[in-house]
């Protein structure tokens, strides 16, 4: 599952495709004895963070995106061929686990049938409260 547009600073950021840099970010940080980013796809300061932190480790251009086909993918990829496959598993579970159904539609409420004995009444009294 390469990614297809920019993640991080300034980028597209697709959930999904957050989601995979931020697991491959893990990849990274756990290497080096730091905690694991939550794979929740969204991109804040903990995650613009680590994708600086991995840039300036190992690409040495430091713009805080990861770009499809650019150093930092690349380099991210890299580093995890041998469990690849895994974390694109481990990552579509993510999504698939962090999926919101769309809210329940409130059900419908029909109008109230009135029976015959009730619309006349319900008639006379329009009728008598227009009556001068």
């Amino acid at each position: 599952m390469p990614i297809s547009q920019s993640v991080g600073r300034n980028g597209t950021n697709l959930r999904r495709e957050v989601q995979y840099v931020q697991a491959l970010l893990n990849v990274f940080r756990v290497e080096g004895g730091r905690p694991e980013l939550a794979l929740d796809g969204l991109v804040g300061p903990l995650t613009f963070g680590a994708i600086e932190e991995f840039q300036a480790a190992v690409t040495g251009i430091v713009d805080g995106r990861v770009d499809p086909g650019a150093q930092a993918i690349t380099a991210l990829e890299q580093q995890t061929a041998g469990v690849l496959d895994e974390l694109r598993a481990v990552t579509m579970f993510a999504l698939l686990l962090s999926h919101r159904p769309a809210e329940e539609e409130p059900p419908v409420v029909e109008d109230p049938v009135l029976d015959d004995a009730e619309l006349r009444t319900l008639v006379r009294s329009i009728f008598a409260e227009q009556e001068p």
